[in-house]
């Protein structure tokens, strides 16, 4: 019969692979269904339109475009915008509130359906201001280009200068703010496609050395608490999507940011029944002398370099290290870097994951052979410790001693075979969040693999996912465990074959990046097991005859 623990760890392990979807329901709770779009508060202003969208043009000119007239807000004139554009971006802005309507990412393309669009369907525009009567997201401004990449927004005695760089980057001047402080909009962001995990919508700043991060879960619940308004330090607050993000940052520290829900129209692939949601954010700046502010906006892909570049460590909302911050932090940076040199060498993000995984069983080689050979000298002893659980069944408290004694005569370490496991998690939870954030891997096919971004799906059978490649990492680690020296009882020893089927529980929806690399991983330890195994070793001593009396 199985022991007390055998049974419990088995309908742990049930409980894992049953109720899996409910303890992540629980830890990252569904957005609370709303039967109409809650109204924003004076701090984000409801802005309501239907506008004809603005024609792209291929060159950098200014294109104006006079949308239908709109009923909300009362008494408004027509929208207008004007969109400027570099070779990255183009961006709309409008006449409604004196902002940026939305940025369109050139060099990204959205799942079959153009290209990626930031601050889209936004209850108020990027840079638009709050509190200030006559100048906030209610006001109407004048648009006036005055040069192909530079925008100029009057209203009142208010004006915004907003000029395109050279990339995703955005240079803002606000002067004739009548007020100590303003509360300017950062953004607004929603999923970039329809499987999007709402715990990749957030927002984030930097106060002094600790990054603060609220995903949409919690901005939805603090929201309704009437507690999503945060006294901050902070140069940069940004709202941010799995792969893209909105960076404003201040010229001086920002005092305050407030956040909340907003419900987007559903995407062209949307399939669920409730509408997308996203997060909106405003941050509150001290002005300068004159009432001017100044800020620098990046609006485009997570990229890590790119991020590290404006200098105030912005980089953060790759979030490469939240969890585990001491292990996954630090590995996760260095396998982003591997893994991008690795690139170099390589052609293909695929080829590079599984370069760096070679690299990594190189570093740890020494360690699972020593847990390996720990393996094998604990099976040599397997005859006599079968003898003592025989001898000592009933009595487990004497039995548990014998072990111990038998351990510590011949030195061994019964823990031995955990140190690779224990060893490689923290580059498990790294790689996860490297391969979750990088925009690197977005799009990017290797063999049957059409995007390592995301499961590798082959069909879809009365709506489940068909993914080959989880399949094949659970039969390596099976393989894996067939040929690893047997160092318990039966019992135990089918207990663990419960392991694959959790991994494969885990791992079956995840990037097919983080999959590739587990399961490459385990191909290589299967390589290492096999030639270990050949290594001849001594066979145990013989236990000691007892003297005679």
């Amino acid at each position: 019969m199985m022991d007390k623990r055998t049974i419990v760890i088995m309908v742990v392990c049930l409980l894992i692979l049953v109720g899996g979807n409910y303890v992540a329901n629980w830890i990252f709770p569904p957005i609370p269904k709303r039967p109409t779009p809650a109204t924003p508060t004076h701090a984000v202003s409801n802005v309501v339109t239907t506008v004809a969208a603005a024609t792209a043009t291929a060159t950098n000119e200014p294109t104006v475009s006079s949308p239908a007239p709109s009923t909300t807000p009362a008494e408004r004139p027509p929208e207008q915008i004007v969109a400027l554009s570099n070779d990255y971006l183009r961006v709309e802005f409008t006449s409604w509130g004196g902002g940026i309507r939305k940025v369109e990412l050139l060099r990204h393309k959205a799942n079959g359906h153009g290209h990626v669009v930031l601050n889209a369907d936004a209850p108020a525009p990027a840079l638009g201001l709050t509190g200030l009567p006559g100048a906030d997201t209610n006001a109407v401004f004048t648009l006036e280009p005055s040069s192909p990449t530079t925008m100029v927004m009057r209203a009142g005695q208010v004006t915004k200068t907003v000029s395109l760089g050279k990339d995703y980057l955005l240079d803002a001047r606000i002067e004739g703010v009548n007020a100590s402080s303003a509360s300017v909009v950062v953004g607004t962001v929603g999923p970039t496609f329809a499987k999007e995990p709402p715990l990749y919508l957030n927002v984030d700043w930097q106060d002094g050395p600790k990054w603060n991060n609220r995903d949409l879960n919690v901005v939805t619940k603090r929201a309704g608490k009437g507690q999503n308004r945060e006294p901050i330090h902070a140069r940069w607050v940004a709202v941010k999507s799995q792969y893209f993000a909105m960076v404003l940052t201040g010229a001086t520290n920002a005092t305050a940011v407030t956040y909340a829900p907003v419900v987007l129209p559903p995407l062209a692939d949307w399939k669920a029944k409730e509408p997308p949601h996203g997060v909106t954010a405003l941050a509150q700046w001290p002005t300068s002398v004159g009432g001017v502010l100044t800020f620098q906006l990046y609006a485009g892909p997570k990229e890590y370099d790119r991020l590290a570049a404006l200098g105030e460590r912005q980089q953060e909302v790759m979030d490469f290290g939240s969890w585990m911050d001491a292990y996954s932090g630090l590995f996760g940076l260095a396998l982003f870097k591997g893994m991008a040199w690795c690139h170099k060498l390589a052609p293909n993000y695929g080829v590079a994951i599984i370069l760096v995984t070679i690299l990594l069983k190189i570093i740890f080689w020494p360690i699972q052979a020593k847990s390996i050979q720990a393996m094998k000298d604990m099976q040599k002893f397997q005859p006599q410790m079968q003898k003592i659980r025989e001898k000592f069944k009933d009595d487990p408290q004497r039995m548990n001693q014998e072990m111990m004694k038998l351990y510590k005569e011949h030195k061994i370490n019964p823990f031995s075979g955990c140190l690779p496991m224990l060893v490689q998690l923290p580059v498990l939870f790294g790689f996860y969040k490297v391969l979750s954030n990088a925009i690197e891997l977005r799009g990017v096919p290797f063999l049957w693999i059409k995007d390592l971004s995301q499961p590798d799906t082959v069909a879809t059978i009365a709506g489940f996912a068909i993914n080959p490649l989880p399949v094949v990492m659970t039969l390596t680690m099976i393989w894996q465990q067939k040929l690893t020296p047997s160092t318990g009882d039966a019992q135990q020893q089918k207990m663990m074959m419960f392991m694959p089927l959790i991994m494969l529980f885990f791992f079956y929806s995840t990037a097919s990046g983080l999959v590739l690399y587990w399961t490459a991983q385990q191909f290589l330890s299967i390589g290492q097991q096999w030639w270990s195994m050949r290594q001849t070793t001594p066979p145990a001593p013989a236990p000691a005859p007892k003297a005679k009396k």
